[in-house]
């Protein structure tokens, strides 16, 4: 899976669910007429388990989805109980990050029909844990920067790209390594070059989750540049240059 370092620290579990609540929020609710918030939490739990794999073996491992009600609660194992007390620390920017997913366009009508979303972190024998709980009200709460001139725009992507070249030639075990991040337009284009071939078609297999963890990271990490009309464009492609995947990031996705 490709995640940022610095993601790590930063987000760790918020988004490891992006694919898949995507593909559940998608198909949840049919044209069959209405469903009650229960009915729709039991849904949503149901397709996140069916798509999201186990990896036991993470630092922080998705162990299952369960539904009460009108709440849908994603308990996740740490393997490391540092993790926990990394999260703690960084709370508040953890709680934004998760806040700005769950809170996008697509995943919005869920709340506002009376969904709430809880996620819980815990250690693997249950002796200390972190949980964050996200409904409508939450969304209410989140600052909306209005959109900058071209120039503030401008400055803002050569500022996150100079921040995303940071990385560069840091230790990673991701699929793909940061080749290099460049600012043009308001725009920050990141390129990312595959470590082997099989990492290519488990990116293009993974797609969704890869891109659902990449915009809860950066949704979180510079949620007030997108708001105010910084894109992110993140292409993925072999060490030839052959394209294998690639996926834009903007207000509409945070």
């Amino acid at each position: 899976m490709i995640v940022p370092r610095s993601a790590i620290r930063i987000v760790a579990v918020a988004v490891l669910i992006g694919g898949p609540f995507g593909k559940a929020t998608s198909q949840t609710v049919s044209n069959q007429g209405p469903k009650t918030p229960a009915e729709i939490a039991k849904a949503i739990a149901a397709t996140i388990n069916a798509s999201t794999p186990k990896v036991l073996a993470a630092q922080i491992a998705f162990e299952s989805t369960t539904s009460h009600d009108n709440i849908v609660e994603l308990r996740y194992v740490a393997n490391d109980s540092a993790i926990i007390s990394r999260l703690r620390s960084t709370a508040d920017q953890t709680r934004v990050a998760k806040a700005s997913y769950y809170c996008n366009e697509a995943r919005i009508s869920y709340l506002k029909q009376g969904v709430v979303m809880r996620e819980i972190v815990a250690t693997s024998d249950n002796s200390d844990h972190i949980e964050f709980t996200f409904d409508i009200s939450t969304c209410d709460r989140l600052p909306k920067p209005k959109q900058a001139d071209s120039k503030t725009l401008a400055e803002f992507a050569l500022t996150a790209a100079r921040t995303e070249n940071a990385e560069l030639g840091k230790p990673s075990n991701s699929w793909f390594r940061l080749d290099r991040a460049t600012a043009h337009q308001g725009i920050v284009d990141e390129r990312f070059i595959s470590l082997d071939a099989s990492a290519a078609a488990s990116a293009q297999a993974n797609r969704g989750n890869i891109r659902g963890i990449l915009t809860g990271y950066f949704c979180g990490k510079y949620r007030d540049f997108i708001f105010q009309g910084l894109a992110f464009h993140h292409f993925f492609v072999l060490p030839d240059g052959s394209p294998v995947i690639d996926f834009t990031i903007d207000r509409s996705n945070c």
